[in-house]
């Protein structure tokens, strides 16, 4: 009896108990690309001001914008990383997404980067424009990724078909663009920001060369499907790169469903322009955003929390956002499969900005929370690399670059400033 009167007391009293939510999770990319960094800045700023009030920002390791999109549906994510050019497919139930019908539930909330559709060819392939592609073993990228997607749409531009080209093996458990290392591959797409890992490593390593993406179809592309622009890709970015690249260029945003409350939307919006110098400076894919870049018009609605007035922008501060000034060489994914570990905390510390050497164990698709890393005595106008964790995933073939390792400039030429679909440099 005087069990259930206190039963009977209590009850009352639990309901005026600060329920406690889950982690904020941002769905991205593989962890040596650059939709993971990206996740993990964003959460650094959040969590270095602890604007989710005892919640943490955490990031997912996925296969990249398809993957983000299905776990966004689901509830595993409640924030994803996703190609601009994927998003008009869902908005449009297009693509990848025919017979799923229009995606009405999706909402922007910012427009991060520019990444662009990357043509890899092996040293022996005797490749040296897009047109010789035709009849060669190509990889047109990485499933539940964005890439095949991208890749399909300069093929039907090109007017080419499956039946034109070369059949392929790929080895079992092994990153299929280790394929141009060894010579079973002839060429491969990649959506990557630039400076890209991945590329960086493949150049330095196999002298892969990087392929324009140019011509009069590529230019009747780009004015039928206006979710594409120009991009280019800096000269002297890769090892044996000496000329600037031209290729096709989309936006990375960030978006999430129509119900994630308002409140979180705006501690989002609110933390990241109000901080977003510091958010600029975690990594070289960021270095061009600004408050405007930030806000630019997208084709998805805008978040009904992204409406009302943004802050302005605050001084340089706090420390903790100031990147590791340790630089320590980046995981290469070894298998295209999930396994089974976890990064460590400074998860969001994944661009290092060296060339990487040494191959890395199998893990799976990650979620870390980014802690903020130990205040260093850098002034806050220098940016140095950051920490890469050790953890690997199914997609993490983003391996750093020698240029990168000299700072944080960004190398995308990307499009000119006056361009309606301009965006700053980055992949899934």
């Amino acid at each position: 009896m005087h069990l259930r009167i206190l039963r009977h007391l209590l009850l009352p009293l639990c309901a005026l108990l600060p329920v406690t939510s889950q982690a904020l999770t941002i769905g991205t990319g593989p962890v040596n690309g650059v939709y993971y960094p990206t996740g993990g800045a964003i959460c650094r700023v959040l969590n270095a001001d602890h604007a989710l009030r005892g919640d943490r920002c955490t990031v997912q390791s996925t296969h990249g914008s398809l993957a983000n999109l299905k776990a966004l549906e689901e509830g595993d994510v409640q924030l994803a990383l996703v190609q601009s050019d994927i998003l008009h497919h869902a908005l449009h139930g297009t693509g990848p997404f025919s017979g799923q019908g229009a995606n009405h539930k999706l909402r922007s909330l910012f427009r991060l980067y520019q990444e662009s559709l990357t043509l890899l060819a092996s040293p022996t392939s005797g490749i040296t424009t897009l047109a010789d592609i035709e009849g060669k073993r190509v990889y047109p990228g990485e499933p539940g990724a964005g890439e095949p997607t991208t890749s399909q749409a300069l093929m039907n531009a090109m007017g080419w078909h499956s039946g034109q080209f070369a059949a392929y093996q790929l080895t079992p458990g092994r990153d299929p663009l280790e394929g141009l290392c060894d010579g079973s591959l002839d060429a491969a797409f990649i959506v990557a920001g630039h400076p890209s890992l991945a590329i960086g490593d493949l150049a330095g390593r196999c002298k892969v060369r990087l392929i324009p993406i140019e011509g009069e179809q590529i230019d009747r592309l780009l004015k039928e499907h206006p979710y594409y622009q120009r991009s280019r890709i800096a000269a002297n970015l890769y090892p044996g790169q000496i000329t600037a690249i031209n290729n096709i260029g989309m936006s990375a945003e960030l978006v999430a469903l129509a119900s994630l409350p308002d409140p979180i939307v705006r501690t989002v919006r609110d933390t990241l322009l109000a901080r977003v110098k510091q958010f600029s400076r975690l990594h070289p894919a960021l270095s061009k955003i600004t408050v405007e870049r930030l806000q630019a018009q997208t084709e998805l609605p805008l978040h009904a929390g992204m409406s009302d007035q943004a802050p302005e922008p605050l001084p340089l501060a706090p420390e903790l956002l100031m990147p590791d000034d340790s630089l320590q060489d980046a995981p290469k994914r070894d298998t295209p499969e999930p396994a089974t570990t976890e990064p460590p905390a400074d998860a969001d510390n994944v661009a290092s900005a060296a060339v990487a050497t040494e191959p890395a164990s199998d893990t799976s698709p990650t979620r870390a929370t980014p802690d903020a890393a130990t205040p260093n005595t850098e002034s806050p106008d220098t940016v140095s690399a950051a920490t890469p964790p050790e953890a690997v995933t199914p997609d993490n073939r983003e391996q750093a670059t020698t240029s990168a390792a000299q700072g944080t400039t960004p190398a995308d030429e990307s499009v000119p400033e006056a361009a309606a679909g301009d965006t700053t440099p980055s992949q899934p």
